[in-house]
């Protein structure tokens, strides 16, 4: 992001500087987004962020509910497919762990 700002404030080129200037818009898009996105999983108003940003809590949640709502899931998914990979890495551990010692020692209590 800060190249671009460089780009876009300091290229004499203004078709390069006009570029970066596009850029860095949609960056801070992103970037707002997700500032967002962390606010309403703290649990920021609605109220709060339209005020924040110089808007109604209406126009707040229908700017970015979408954006937070998507941004949500994938969280989810992703925290999900994670548990999924640590319960399929512990499972392999103790496969090898009995293969390795031919299930001596202590036995787990179900």
């Amino acid at each position: 992001m800060q190249a671009t700002w460089e780009a876009a404030t300091t290229d004499a080129d203004p078709l390069t500087a006009l570029g970066a200037t596009r850029a860095l818009g949609g960056l801070l898009s992103t970037w707002e987004s997700k500032l967002v996105g962390e606010a309403v999983g703290a649990g920021v108003t609605w109220e709060r962020i339209g005020g924040t940003v110089g808007v109604s809590r209406q126009a707040a949640w229908q700017r970015y509910h979408d954006e937070v709502h998507d941004l949500r899931h994938r969280v989810k998914a992703e925290a999900h497919a994670m548990r999924e990979r640590h319960r399929v890495e512990i499972a392999e551990f103790h496969d090898r762990l009995r293969q390795e010692f031919g299930g001596r020692g202590r036995r787990r209590r179900g």
